[in-house]
């Protein structure tokens, strides 16, 4: 059999010289010598067709089994009354179709119950010719099956279940369950036909940023490298995950940046059109980085910084000292099955509610702000934790008065360290441009706290020396400086340094001018940024941006009056702004598109590692690496994605 040469063919399995299979609805499709069938059937899934169209096409087939509907209720109708003439009054009153109501009402009560009947044979019929393998109802239950295992991290065998096969025969009993083996063939193929969208969607975007990092499958000793590709879609931040990828070699930067680039490839994602690419501050990540994608688009992961700062205050003797001694509380409390039901039962006694009792929380070295929350929850539940530990002879010592109350105030202390991590993992909502301004009220918030203790009054010093020297030159970083910038919501309002200000506005100047005087470039920001032919709110806008037209020869300082316009309000989405500003400002717009996509952390490759972990799991440690990247790309699209 010749292998296929039409584009239609990454839509399609060929099954044999007359069947082909779609990869999209595993639908059996028919050709004969040509690919028009196929053609036809691919834009049913919306694949060249216009949106506008198909949506028409879905509202004609919702009527014609509405109308399919009434006919049939009219029909039962006619057999729940003899009487010929109350049902013709009944019927008469549908219009939707008007031809089968004529031929309803002409019958009498004996005939109507034979045409009732005969058409619930049929769709009988048709109901179990529809759930038979290759049936359109077969079909979409197999996809459906398969976007339950991807989403929620379910084992392939799970349909093998006596409960799941019990289930599905109440729900549908003429439906037989396929097997595991089969649900992988069609996972894969699943696979194929969504990175094939995903791929065509990516092509028609300009502005990337990635994630990297690297996760070692403990159970088989096996690393693994994840990457996320982050991009603008409609004014939202949307995010795939591009690979995860089994390393078999040793994680030199050498074999980490030769796998970065075979990704991209496979992705046909161009190197030009990626902005930034975030990990944490391993060498290896550093220097692969720097190999493959250029030394100026790495930015080092916000969030891993801060937890650097907060861990050089706890190495403090004084303050390491007093938590120990909680950490040992309560991993002694926490591994014990008789004390964990004393702290339930006296949290009980203490009118909490069952479903309110709360649980100590164990500090773990790789998760962020852990030992925050332990010591938090810690402190909460104190003077219960007392009481269970005077009345046994092998509790841990409890911390003193004086290293309560130092406690006390630390967690007061590292309460904003924590709020910034959280805030700067998001995946949603533009991030970059927060670093600077998180910065500055952070330094601003601690140097407001006046600790008692004089241990505190140490760790907050260190805290303030370590983001001066982690973060004392963030201002003069392209990539945090120009993206507060051009966020409506900060713009220049927390930069400290005025000559790094002006260097970063001077630089944004400056590209701003480049792009005017470029005519090639000038002439793709027109096409591109071009208003419609009529805007009626085009006045509104300039007024609003405190902008009206100006002479040609003025467009050129378009920085200086953005930067005079008041900021907006922080709960303002940056891309929904922008949209509103490109005619105002359609230079500065582009650039807005490329800074504003980059992510401050590397939190969405930590996410999809963790992912990773709950889908390999102990009683699925035999999970191929190539089934792993399937299932965890499958399960972070949604539904309309999948159900294309």
């Amino acid at each position: 059999m010749a292998p296929p040469k039409s584009i239609i063919w990454t839509h399609f399995t060929k099954t044999n010289e007359t069947i082909a299979k779609c990869k999209q609805c595993f639908k059996s499709v028919k050709y004969c010598g040509n690919t028009s069938n196929l053609f036809k059937h691919s834009k049913t899934h919306g694949i060249s067709v216009d949106k506008g169209k198909l949506q028409k096409k879905e509202n004609n087939k919702s009527n014609e089994s509405s109308k399919n509907t009434i006919v049939l209720a009219n029909s039962r109708h006619l057999m729940e009354d003899d009487q010929p003439q109350a049902s013709t009054s009944k019927i008469s009153e549908d219009r939707d179709d008007c031809s089968s109501v004529t031929t309803l009402t002409s019958m009498d009560s004996e005939t109507a119950r034979e045409l009732c009947l005969s058409n619930s044979i049929k769709n009988a019929f048709e109901r179990i010719s529809s759930n038979k393998a290759g049936g359109t109802k077969y079909n979409r239950i197999v996809q459906a099956l398969i976007f339950f295992i991807c989403q929620d991290m379910r084992p392939f065998n799970i349909v093998e279940g006596e409960g799941f096969l019990r289930l599905v025969k109440e729900l549908e009993p003429t439906f037989k369950v396929p097997g595991a083996k089969y649900l992988k063939k069609m996972t894969t193929e699943k696979y194929e036909a969504c990175i094939t969208i995903c791929k065509s969607k990516l092509s028609k975007i300009d502005n990337f940023c990635l994630t990297l990092d690297i996760w070692t499958e403990t159970m088989n000793e096996v690393g693994f490298m994840g990457v996320t590709i982050h991009f603008v879609e409609n004014g939202q931040m949307c995010m795939y995950y591009l690979a995860t990828r089994a390393l078999r070699e040793r994680h030199t930067a050498e074999y980490i940046s030769e796998n970065l680039l075979d990704i991209l490839k496979k992705w046909n994602i161009p190197l030009t059109k990626i902005r930034a690419a975030v990990s944490d501050n391993a060498s290896s990540m550093l220097a692969a980085i720097r190999m493959s994608l250029g030394e100026k688009k790495h930015l080092p992961c916000f969030a891993h910084t801060i937890n650097l700062v907060v861990e050089e205050a706890l190495k403090l003797p004084s303050v390491k000292s007093a938590v120990i001694k909680v950490r040992e509380i309560v991993n002694w409390i926490k591994n014990s099955v008789v004390q964990s039901d004393k702290l339930r039962k006296i949290q009980m006694r203490n009118n909490v509610s069952a479903g309110s009792v709360l649980k100590l929380i164990a500090d773990v070295r790789t998760k962020w702000n852990s030992t925050f929350f332990m010591l938090e929850r810690f402190l909460k539940l104190r003077i219960v934790i007392s009481e269970i530990v005077i009345e046994s002879v092998v509790a841990p010592n409890l911390p003193s008065a004086v290293e309560m109350e130092t406690l006390n105030e630390l967690t007061t202390v590292l309460k904003p360290f924590e709020y910034v991590t959280r805030e700067s993992s998001g995946q949603k909502y533009v991030t970059i441009s927060k670093i600077i301004p998180m910065l500055n009220c952070l330094t601003t918030e601690l140097n407001s706290i006046t600790p008692n203790s004089a241990i505190v009054k140490e760790c907050k010093d260190v805290l303030l020396r370590e983001l001066k020297r982690r973060y004392g030159m963030i201002e003069l970083n392209d990539h945090a400086a120009i993206a507060t910038i051009l966020d409506p919501r900060f713009k220049n309002l927390h930069f400290q340094d005025p000559s790094a200000c002006g260097r970063a506005i001077q630089k944004l100047r400056t590209m701003v001018v480049g792009q005017l005087s470029s005519p090639s470039e000038s002439e793709d920001d027109v096409s591109s940024t071009a208003p419609p032919e009529y805007d009626f709110w085009k006045h509104h806008k300039e007024l609003a941006h405190g902008h009206k037209k100006k002479k040609k020869s003025h467009q050129g300082d378009e920085v200086s009056l953005y930067l005079s316009n008041p900021v907006v309000s922080l709960k303002s989405n940056p891309f929904a702004e922008w949209d509103d500003m490109k005619l105002v400002f359609p230079c500065l717009y582009k650039y807005a598109q490329q800074y504003l996509i980059v992510v401050a952390t590397s939190v969405p490759s930590e996410c999809l590692f963790s992912k990773a972990g709950a889908t390999m799991t102990q009683t699925r440690n035999r999970l191929s690496s190539k089934y792993l990247e399937q299932l965890l790309f499958l399960g972070n699209l949604n539904a309309e994605e999948f159900f294309v």
